[in-house]
């Protein structure tokens, strides 16, 4: 019970940590300068080069095998297209609204969960969900936005695009086989989504444009948004459900629109405000009873130690 409840606490963390780090990525995307098409492909490419260096020095030091993993590279697809379309709507539309669309990903993915399992999860947990997902509604709704308006229709599709191939990332990582490593489901993920992007950054025009100074951003795209939150994203889909992943992902459109007045000034009405405590209200709720075990345990060990 004991390293059930710890496993589960370390899941938590990893999706707050997960979260944070793609809430921050509308700053990097939009200090580089550079195109959607090459600022995606560096998430996967640098990252792809990145982890193909470790499992060649891990080949050669104690002949560790990546073999081929089809729901590793299936996955790898649809994050690739999911992150195409992220940076298409950031681009065409205020910070929130690019954020609110995607996390709509996590909870069509506890949809998709419920159906092929065949129940529906706890009362408790859906009363969280929806006021959740009520919190990043009133993010959006109230969100100030000076975009022309096909532009903003554009990227108001992309991030519908982006929410839909999101959850069918999250749906095959939960039920990836139990036997796939952590190396080979991040080689082969991040060895689909480059290949995924192959494509568009091939049929866009002036795609490197900018990237001379931008590549420091570029580079920080494909390490903390590209290895670093599909290994957090990995290890949480491990511990946690789906509905869980779901009400902790709310933290990145909540993050990005805080971030969007903090450093651009884009404008924060208060009923965003009050999106940001709902959000806020709802993942304390779900995590206290494992924040409260942690404290107890902590607690319990320093009594111990000074007796």
């Amino acid at each position: 019970m004991q390293h059930r409840e710890s496993a589960h606490t370390r899941g938590l963390l990893a999706a707050v940590m997960a979260a944070f780090l793609m809430g921050s990525l509308c700053i990097f995307i939009r200090e580089s300068h550079c195109s959607a098409q090459l600022c995606s492909f560096a998430r996967f490419g640098v990252g792809f080069l990145f982890i193909g260096v470790v499992a060649a020095v891990l080949k050669f030091c104690n002949g560790s095998s990546l073999r081929f993993s089809p729901g590793a590279f299936a996955s790898g697809v649809s994050i690739g297209l999911c992150i195409l379309f992220y940076y298409q709507a950031l681009r065409s539309t205020s910070a929130s609204i690019a954020a609110l669309l995607p996390a709509t990903g996590p909870l069509l993915a506890a949809v998709w969960e419920s159906l092929l399992e065949k129940h529906l999860p706890p009362r408790r947990d859906m009363i969280l969900l929806v006021t959740a997902g009520l919190g990043i509604l009133l993010v959006t709704w109230f969100a100030s936005d000076d975009k022309p308006g096909d532009q903003n229709a554009f990227g108001i599709m992309c991030g519908m695009l982006c929410g839909l191939f999101y959850s069918f990332y999250i749906v095959l990582s939960r039920f990836m086989h139990a036997e796939v490593t952590m190396l080979r489901r991040l080689f082969w993920q991040s060895a689909a989504g480059t290949l995924a992007l192959v494509g568009p950054l091939c049929a866009a025009d002036n795609v490197f444009q900018g990237w001379q100074t931008g590549w420091p951003w570029l580079l920080g795209i494909g390490l903390l948004q590209g290895v670093g939150v599909l290994t957090l994203v990995a290890f949480a889909m491990r511990r946690l459900t789906s509905l869980e992943f779901a009400i902790v992902s709310c933290l990145e459109p909540t993050e990005a629109t805080f971030l969007g007045w903090l450093v651009y000034a884009e404008i924060i009405l208060p009923g965003q405000w009050l999106g940001f405590f709902l959000v806020l209200f709802t993942i304390v709720a779900k995590s206290q009873r494992h924040l409260k075990w942690r404290i107890s345990c902590f607690i319990a060990r320093h009594i111990t130690h000074r007796a």
